[in-house]
This record gives C-alpha cells, sequence and structure tokens, in this order.
C-alpha cells in the first residue's frame, strides 16, 4: 500500500471508531488511476484537485489533502490541488499525520497546514517536483 493510502487507511478507520454516528460525514475521492481511467471519469464529471477527503460539520465541506512525510509531488498538482482548497470547500487544508488530522476533526481546518502557506511557497519553486517534508517545514 502507498504511503498516501496507508495514512487516509488510518485516518478513515480512526474517524469510524471515534465517530459511528458521524457515518457519511466523511468520504474519499478516488481520483488516482490510470490515464484512460481519468479520461473517462471526467467525461462523467470527475473533478480534478479534489482533496482525498471531504468532511460535512455543519453543513459545511471540509477539504483535507493527505501528503506522506517524505513524499515527493509534481509543483503544478500541488498547485492545483491549493487552488481548489482556497476556493471550494468552506474551508481546507493539507495533512500528513493521523495525529494532525484527528486535530482537524477535533478543532477544525486550521490545524492542518495551509493552503495559502504552501501556495506561496509554491511560487518560489523553479523544479517540477518538491519534497513536501521540505516545503512545509516551519509551517
Amino acid at each position: 500500500m502507498q504511503p498516501e493510502h496507508k495514512l487516509q487507511s488510518q485516518c478513515v478507520l480512526w474517524f469510524s471508531q471515534q465517530f459511528p454516528e458521524r457515518r457519511g460525514k466523511l468520504w474519499a475521492n478516488f481520483s488516482e488511476q490510470s490515464a484512460m481511467e481519468a479520461s473517462q471519469k471526467l467525461s462523467l464529471g470527475l473533478v480534478k484537485a479534489l482533496p482525498d477527503l471531504m468532511y460535512l460539520e455543519w453543513g459545511e465541506l471540509i477539504g483535507v489533502e493527505l501528503k506522506a512525510q517524505g513524499s515527493r509531488h509534481n509543483v503544478k498538482h500541488l498547485r492545483e490541488q491549493c487552488q481548489w482548497l482556497i476556493k471550494f470547500p468552506a474551508a481546507g487544508c493539507f495533512c500528513d499525520s493521523l495525529s494532525m488530522f484527528q486535530s482537524i476533526i477535533i478543532g477544525g481546518a486550521f490545524h492542518g497546514i495551509s493552503p495559502y502557506l504552501v501556495h506561496e511557497r509554491l511560487v518560489r519553486a523553479t523544479a517540477s517536483s518538491v519534497d513536501w517534508d521540505k516545503l512545509v517545514e516551519g509551517l
């Protein structure tokens, strides 16, 4: 299992065990697939750069984009994810640990990594990919 998928599994399992009464308020967006599958799903309404998890709390959507610590990411795709997290949900953030996810669910998206700050750092990126840990160091 890929590290981000492992993190997502841990987050979803923790949520379902901690809050069984909130079943259906946290769901995944499965946008990773082959180019052919993605093309077909885009024609059916799939939206690019959606966060990995969506959480509905008090009638508002919170987008949570998961990133495994020690991972590398395409700068263009990260920029798209930042833009989505900034524009669409009531709140959105990046998350790179189970403990951070727990804080987001209990205390709100401001406990995650701000897409505004990530985007600000990506503006200065000159390479096509970045190391996640270096990108968010100190945030």
